[in-house]
């Protein structure tokens, strides 16, 4: 679909392991005032094993419009030939072939972090920590919600950019500090592969949490990692040292991305949970342990932070897509 088609109404959806959120959009975009067609659409993704159920439900709650295009974007890898997506950590599947025949239209399946990248020349709320706010050049994205995304966009025209999806997050954990060896230690324990992933995401602060707790010789007082972000934020010890290592490991982990493909241009933090901890962030060790890069650290220290605060940019990405 392309610029020059008449405007035609799309399903849009951003999936990750815990919620399913969808809309409409009228496609092409004529005015940011005419971005969305319809309300957010929450539906649970462990209610789901099949895609086209999914979208056949959201389809029907949505009021079953006539459909142009079907945009999903999902927390996994799509298959090589861009016809199936396996949601991580789910029994989801998303399978074109029998999404088409629930909707009538064919759908485009993307990593979850492709659009969120995707999203980047859109995004209106950004939060700079540190850096400086005119690099230009490679940008790179990585966020924490119920698993760690990562993915490179890649400038070209003003109307066309390149995505790198990737799958970062599951690559291996590089401690930084005695501590962290040490919590690596205790989570490999229970963990057989100790990824970023394990400790930058939802259940990761609980990992994290529990692993420092074990450190500290105490019993782990809570189960659930709002519940370490509301202590932590507030004056509980143990929860508030778990929140600065998350934010350290955050850090070197933006920062190896950063190296890995160049971002001179900025690298975005997006997720569920970064823009609950927008106030302290600012002055965690996020921002040093970006910069503590050896021999390239003043290389890092150009290089800009922004947390995204904008609502829903999986979606906004996943819409934006459709121009690629």
């Amino acid at each position: 679909m392309n610029a020059q088609d008449d405007s035609k109404l799309v399903l849009v959806g951003d999936v990750g392991a815990t919620n399913a959120r969808l809309r409409l959009a009228p496609w092409p975009q004529t005015s940011a005032a005419a971005q969305w067609g319809s309300d957010l659409l929450v539906l649970p993704t462990r209610d789901y094993t099949v895609g086209a159920r999914l979208l056949a439900d959201a389809y029907a709650q949505l009021a079953s419009p006539s459909l142009g295009a079907c945009v999903i974007a999902a927390a996994g890898p799509v298959s090589a030939d861009g016809a199936s997506l396996s949601v991580v950590n789910t029994a989801l599947l998303f399978e074109q072939q029998a999404v088409a025949e629930q909707l009538g239209v064919r759908p485009t399946l993307y990593n979850d972090f492709y659009a969120q990248a995707r999203a980047i020349p859109h995004l209106q709320q950004l939060l700079q920590i540190g850096g400086d706010a005119t690099a230009s050049g490679v940008r790179a994205i990585l966020g924490a919600g119920s698993g760690l995304g990562m993915a490179t966009l890649v400038p070209g025209t003003p109307e066309q950019w390149l995505v790198l999806p990737s799958e970062g997050g599951h690559a291996n954990l590089a401690p930084g500090s005695f501590l962290e060896a040490e919590l690596w230690s205790v989570l490999a324990q229970e963990h057989a592969h100790v990824s970023w992933e394990t400790v930058l995401c939802g259940p990761g602060i609980v990992n994290l949490y529990r692993a420092m707790a074990s450190i500290w010789g105490t019993r782990p007082a809570h189960e659930r990692a709002e519940d370490v972000v509301a202590q932590g934020l507030a004056s509980d010890p143990l929860c508030h040292q778990t929140l600065e290592t998350f934010a350290g490991l955050l850090g070197a982990a933006a920062g190896n991305l950063a190296l890995t493909v160049g971002a001179r241009g900025g690298v975005y933090i997006s997720g569920g949970i970064a823009p609950q901890l927008a106030a302290f962030l600012p002055s965690s060790p996020l921002r040093r342990r970006f910069e503590e890069r050896g021999d390239l650290s003043a290389y890092a220290r150009d290089i800009p932070l922004y947390l995204v605060i904008d609502e829903q940019p999986g979606l906004l990405g996943a819409l934006h897509s459709l121009s690629d």
